[in-house]
């Protein structure tokens, strides 16, 4: 058996699937002296179980803990890459994928390790290569080609290598056994299937953006699950805060002693401490709303998981000799923790993200939470401050083994693959205001607006626009008023002809509302004829309406003249494009726009494009003459970037300079207007 001691491993079942977990050296674990502090005892917490660790200002006090919180960043959900299956140099896309095809339906059908290499480290594959059949776990010894491995490009290389099933079908016996690369079905020569990067998916679905659409990049279309894959080997090494021992009990071989109580002798089996389990999860979801991470298993497994939502359902003070029962002892003296001069029964639920699968599009959020219950005795000082606790019941066995608070990277950690590109890619997907186009008009074309979209219904409703002009698409957006108070019921989509394509699938959440401008792509020719926006609510109890919409499309020549036909709008680009934003300065930095004389508006939108890691420090304002119009005041917290198009409710004459301002009015952060528009509506 491999040793993992110090390795972060996990595992899922999701239905009736079978998703197996994750092992790297990636994060290293509290020393067994650390654990053994304060007698090796796990009722009050010991020096690695203080939640002091996670470097954050918390309050202790239980009477001042929220009993409930959510994460306001969510967590998304994704494949582990599993080791066995060559992690992110596995081909997990048959979309549009033809070997025998043109180049870019043949690079359609490569891995994100394989795409990355071709997009950016200069790997051009020979025709040979596509015909060349990678390893497959359980297709035998030799039922594949080694040529394969001797032509690929560094980045898949080294993840085949170093991170992938290499040693699988090396033709040595790497785990001592006497079979030389045995086929599973749970060992592959000492590669376990639950083996994969649970580890560094965890820390990027916390702390990273997650993909939106397909984009095109250097030739090479990037899905949803490449771009997710690329971030989550990035993550293969990094930093975090620990709480709790890591448990390797608890397999056959090395079953778990207990005491007379029930409990573990072993310390790192016993923690996290139920105390430090209360204080981390109502200061950093309750107080902060932020998401933490978690093994969910205490024993030899490790299930690395994203924690996004906890709740107290039972806050009861209770006896000393109700808690002595509670805990499997008898007498009127609780003898686990001194300190105690209150116990409190507490049942509490902790909602997490589990694995998903590789998709085309985002998997939703929502439809992964999973919520584990545990009951335990908090143990309370004479003021008020948690000083430990005990787990009870069914939650001796079952709750979390140790606690994490991973940090956001500035480098990857995986050879030939820069992080900067791979969030650039994630930036391009996530755009939602159509590509600046110099001297180029964008036509407006209202839909059907004030239409209820029935509730959980897989028909849903649909809204049209038509276009009735000759425009050849150069860019096409939709820009959206949708009112409903969960949008992660949604499904919405454009269609035109016999070409449709989904520009929101389930996302956000419990968020309120989609009012927002979103890049389309995979239509092209003639912009003429009737479009068809196609909302499905696929969930019960929140409803909505399509309150309006309008198509924007930037024709690729042709129509560009000042004064636009009836129905269409017209845009002019500001100034001011590439400038830095000065960091915390009242004067901040400004572009103008001008519009010349004779147009008129019934309302206007402000295209914005500005990069800046924290826009809560943000403020953007437009005027034109001694009126002016807030866009943007401080909202949006840690969110990275501005990318929208904000509406403005003016009416009369638009004629004149326009100017935008945006000033920062917090320390550190800094920031780019990249570009920005004054979108002008008949």
């Amino acid at each position: 058996m491999k040793d993992i001691t110090n390795r972060l491993v996990a595992g899922l079942v999701v239905g009736a699937v079978s998703i197996t977990g994750c092992a790297a050296d990636s994060i290293t674990m509290p020393k067994d002296d650390d654990l053994a502090a304060e007698g090796g005892k796990e009722d009050r917490w010991n020096a690695a179980g203080d939640p002091a660790r996670f470097g954050a200002d918390l309050e202790y006090r239980l009477d001042q803990l929220p009993r409930n919180g959510r994460s306001a960043r969510p967590a998304w959900p994704s494949t582990y890459w599993p080791t066995y299956e060559n992690s992110i140099n596995h081909r997990w896309n048959t979309t549009d994928c033809n070997l025998n095809g043109t180049e870019a339906q043949r690079v359609n059908c490569l891995s994100p390790a394989e795409k990355y290499d071709y997009a950016f480290n200069g790997w051009r594959p020979s025709a040979e290569f596509f015909r060349l059949r990678p390893y497959q776990p359980g297709n035998g010894q030799g039922d594949f080609d080694a040529a394969y491995y001797d032509q690929l490009g560094p980045l898949a290389r080294h993840v085949s290598r170093n991170m992938g099933n290499w040693r699988a079908h090396d033709g040595i016996d790497n785990d001592g056994d006497g079979t030389v690369d045995e086929q599973g079905p749970d060992d592959y020569d000492g590669i376990e299937t639950w083996w994969g990067l649970c580890h560094a998916w965890v820390p990027a679905a916390m702390l990273e953006d997650a993909p939106q659409r397909a984009v095109t990049v250097n030739g090479v279309q990037f899905y949803s699950g490449d771009m997710e894959a690329l971030l989550i080997a990035a993550y293969n090494q990094s930093s975090a805060d620990m709480i709790g021992g890591r448990c390797n009990d608890g397999t056959t071989e090395n079953q778990v002693d207990r005491d007379a109580q029930g409990r573990p002798t072993n310390v790192a089996c016993r923690d996290t401490n139920p105390g430090s389990f209360h204080v981390i999860a109502a200061n950093f979801l309750g107080r902060m709303q932020r998401p933490f991470a978690e093994d969910r298993t205490w024993d030899y497994q490790v299930w690395n998981q994203p924690v996004v939502n906890f709740e107290v359902t039972k806050l009861e003070e209770i006896t000393v000799a109700r808690a002595q029962e509670l805990v499997g002892l008898t007498g009127s003296t609780y003898t686990h923790n001194p300190a105690a001069a209150k116990l409190f029964l507490v049942n509490s639920t902790l909602t997490y993200i589990t694995e998903s699968h590789a998709s085309t599009t985002p998997n939703e959020p929502s439809a992964y939470e999973r919520r584990d219950r545990y009951e335990y005795i908090l143990e309370v000082s004479s003021t008020g401050r948690i000083e430990g606790g005990e787990w009870i019941g069914s939650s001796r066995n079952n709750h979390p083994d140790f606690l994490w608070n991973p940090r956001r990277i500035t480098r990857s950690s995986v050879p030939y693959l820069d992080i900067t590109r791979v969030r650039d890619l994630v930036a391009q997907s996530r755009q939602t205001t159509p590509p600046p186009t110099p001297g180029g008009t964008v036509r407006a074309f209202p839909g059907t607006g004030n239409v209820s979209i029935p509730d959980n219904n897989t028909t849903g409703v649909t809204s049209t626009a038509t276009v009735g002009e000759a425009l050849t698409i150069g860019t096409l957006a939709v820009e959206l008023d949708i009112q409903h108070t969960y949008v992660g019921d949604l499904r919405v989509s454009l269609s035109n002809g016999t070409t449709e394509r989904v520009i929101w699938n389930n996302q956000g959440g419990s968020d309120d509302n989609i009012v927002q401008t979103i890049n389309v792509t995979g239509f092209s020719g003639s912009a003429a004829g009737t479009w068809t926006l196609k909302v499905v609510d696929n969930a019960a109890q929140d409803v909505g309406t399509i309150r309006s919409w309008r198509l924007l499309v930037t024709p690729t020549s042709g129509g560009g003249g000042t004064t636009p036909p009836v129905g269409g709008a017209q845009t002019f680009n500001g100034s001011g494009g590439g400038t830095a934003i000065p960091d915390n300065n009242t004067t901040g930095i400004s572009g103008t726009a001008t519009v010349p004389a004779g147009v008129n508006a019934s309302s206007l939108g402000v295209a914005v494009n500005i990069t800046h890691p924290y826009i809560g420090d943000l403020i953007v304002e437009i005027s034109n003459g001694s009126r002016t119009f807030t866009l943007h005041n401080k909202a949006g917290g840690s969110t990275d970037n501005i990318v929208r198009t904000f509406p403005v409710e003016f009416t009369g004459s638009a004629t004149g300079t326009w100017t935008l301002r945006v000033r920062d009015a917090a320390a550190q952060d800094l920031g780019t207007l990249n570009s920005w528009s004054l979108i002008v509506n008949p």
